[in-house]
C-alpha cells in the first residue's frame, strides 16, 4: 500500500511540474539573476524587460558553452537576462564597462577569463544595434555569462519574462555557519541533513525548469 501511495504521489508531482512548465513557470537558482520563480508571458519585450532565449547554434560561443558547461550539464539551457539594448541603440565598450546610448551600465566590465582560468573570447563590438537584434545582459552581477561575450541575439527568438517570487539562497558556507551556530536540539538535528542537501537539490530542480 505504501508503495502504491508513493508511486501515486510521484506521478502527481510530475503532473504538477509538467503543468507549471506548460504555463510558463520557471525557476532560477543561478547567480546571474535573482533566485526565484519566473513566468514566460506573451507580448513583445521592451527595454529592461526580463527575457529568456537559447543561444543560437551558429553563435561562436555555442560550442564553447557546450564544452565548458556554461549552459548547464544537459546541453543548451535557456538563459535569463535583461534586454538592455534595442535596435538603433549605440553600444560603446570601454574599460569601465558597456555604455548604451552613452549611459554606463553597472556590472558590465567583461572578464578576460572564467573562474577556472580559461580565456573568455569577446564577440561583442562597439556598434549600433541593427534591426531585429538586441543586447541581453545581466546588470545584477558582473559574473554573468551574457551578451558581453556572445554578442547580440535575434529579437524574434527572445520571450518576455516576469518575476513572480524572488529570494536569496544561502551559500554552502552560510549553511554550514548556520548549522554551527544553531544550538543542539532534536529539531535542528532532524532538519540539518535537509539543510545541507539543499545545494545538491537546487541544480536538480533547476534542470526541470530550465533557466540559466
Amino acid at each position: 500500500m505504501k508503495k502504491v501511495l508513493l508511486i501515486l504521489f510521484f506521478l502527481h508531482a510530475l503532473g504538477v511540474v509538467y503543468l507549471l512548465h506548460e504555463l510558463g513557470y520557471r525557476v532560477n537558482f543561478t547567480d546571474s539573476m535573482p533566485h526565484g520563480i519566473y513566468q514566460i508571458v506573451p507580448g513583445k519585450p521592451g527595454r529592461e524587460d526580463l527575457i529568456t532565449f537559447s543561444l543560437a547554434e551558429d553563435n561562436p560561443y555555442f560550442q564553447i558553452s557546450l564544452e565548458r558547461h556554461y549552459l548547464g550539464l544537459n546541453g543548451n539551457r535557456p538563459l535569463l537576462k535583461t534586454l538592455a539594448g534595442l535596435p538603433g541603440d549605440s553600444i560603446e565598450i570601454s574599460a569601465e564597462g558597456l555604455c548604451i546610448n552613452s549611459e554606463l551600465l553597472q556590472h558590465t566590465q567583461a572578464r578576460s577569463s572564467d573562474r577556472y582560468g580559461r580565456q573568455l573570447p569577446i564577440f561583442l563590438k562597439s556598434t549600433v544595434i541593427p534591426s531585429a537584434k538586441g543586447l541581453a545582459l545581466s546588470t545584477y552581477t558582473e559574473n554573468s555569462f551574457d551578451g558581453r561575450y556572445f554578442g547580440l541575439v535575434d529579437m524574434d527568438q527572445v520571450r518576455r519574462v516576469l518575476p513572480i517570487l524572488t529570494f536569496r539562497l544561502l551559500k554552502n558556507s552560510d549553511l554550514l555557519r548556520c548549522c554551527e551556530k544553531s544550538k543542539p536540539s532534536r529539531m535542528s538535528n532532524t532538519f540539518r541533513p535537509c539543510i545541507l542537501l539543499a545545494p545538491c537539490i537546487s541544480p536538480f530542480l533547476n534542470s526541470l525548469f530550465n533557466l540559466e
